[in-house]
């Protein structure tokens, strides 16, 4: 009896086949404004649905006399094709100066108040130099850099 239960689990693990590994794009929308204000907005999207803690990490917006970043976390949930903007930040930086944002996708800890740090899913790096005389900025991070997640649920 034991051994027919044992083998209609396994049978029944072996129908549904491995957990779907969900992959995750992140790009970075990135606008010049008035008074040399930039503005970088981190977009994210899956193509399965992943509960995700977001970790923002990095320098940030620099240059010779100063430096601005928005270092954020939070728990998100991904949605399948649904883009999502977990994080926005800017601040006026006269040229010439430098972009260095991380992003980090974490599991969920099991308690919220937790400080232990999760395991990482994945990470997009965004850095590049912004020239002197910048009024536009080139398409660099608007194109997708995209990791796979496994299953974090």
């Amino acid at each position: 009896m034991l051994r027919t239960l044992f083998a209609g689990i396994m049978g029944a693990a072996a129908i549904a086949g491995p957990a779907h590994a969900v992959q995750v794009c992140a790009w970075i929308g990135e606008t010049i404004g008035e008074d040399d204000y930039h503005e970088l907005k981190l977009w994210l999207e899956a193509d399965g649905e992943a509960d995700v803690l977001y970790n923002i990490k990095g320098e940030g917006l620099v240059n010779e006399s100063s430096r601005g970043n928005a270092p954020n976390s939070g728990t998100l949930v991904l949605r399948r094709k649904t883009p999502n903007t977990p994080w926005t930040f800017g601040l006026t930086l006269e040229p010439p100066g430098r972009i260095d944002v991380i992003a980090e996708l974490r599991a969920i800890p099991a308690d919220i108040f937790s400080e232990v740090e999760t395991p990482l899913l994945a990470s997009f790096t965004f850095r590049r130099d912004i020239p002197e005389g910048e009024t536009t900025p080139p398409k660099t991070f608007a194109a997708k850099q995209c990791a796979t997640l496994g299953n974090p649920r």
